[in-house]
C-alpha cells in the first residue's frame, strides 16, 4: 500500500512538471538580452549573477521593473550607483517582449573600483576623526 502511494504521488509530480513545462508558460515571462562594448563581461540581474558576455540567450525574467548591471552586488554602493548611469541600468520589461539593454564597460569597472575604495578611505578616516575627538574630549576631563 505504501508503495503504491508513492508511485502514484510520483506520477502526480510527472504529470505537474510536464504541464508546468507547457509553451503557454513561456509567455508569461519577458525577456532581457544584454550586450556590452566588452568580452567576457560578467552580468547581473536584480543582483542575481547570469553569465558573461557574449550571452547564448535572452535572460527570461518576470514582466516588471529590472536593474541590468555588470557591476557585482557586494560593491554596490548609493554612491558608486549614482556615479555610474552607463553600468547600472533600470529598465522595463514587458510580458512576452524581449528587451535589448546595451552597457558600456570598457573603463567604468575601473571607476567603480575606484570609487568603492574612495568610500573606504572615507569612512575609515571619519571613524578615525570620530574616535580622536572621543579620545580629546575623555582626556580633557
Amino acid at each position: 500500500m505504501e508503495r503504491a502511494i508513492h508511485l502514484l504521488i510520483s506520477i502526480l509530480l510527472l504529470i505537474t512538471g510536464l504541464q508546468a513545462q507547457d509553451k503557454d508558460d513561456l509567455e508569461e515571462f519577458g525577456f532581457i538580452d544584454i550586450k556590452t562594448d566588452s568580452m567576457d563581461v560578467p552580468f547581473f540581474v536584480d543582483g542575481f549573477y547570469v553569465g558573461n558576455h557574449p550571452l547564448k540567450v535572452p535572460v527570461p525574467v518576470l514582466p516588471g521593473y529590472h536593474e541590468v548591471s555588470y557591476i557585482p552586488p557586494d560593491i554596490q554602493h548609493e554612491k558608486v550607483r549614482d556615479n555610474l548611469t552607463e553600468g547600472i541600468k533600470r529598465v522595463y520589461v514587458a510580458k512576452n517582449d524581449t528587451l535589448e539593454v546595451f552597457l558600456f564597460y570598457d573603463h567604468y569597472l575601473v571607476q567603480v573600483e575606484t570609487l568603492h575604495k574612495e568610500i573606504q578611505i572615507q569612512n575609515y578616516v571619519g571613524l578615525t576623526l570620530a574616535l580622536v575627538l572621543v579620545y580629546i574630549i575623555f582626556s580633557i576631563f
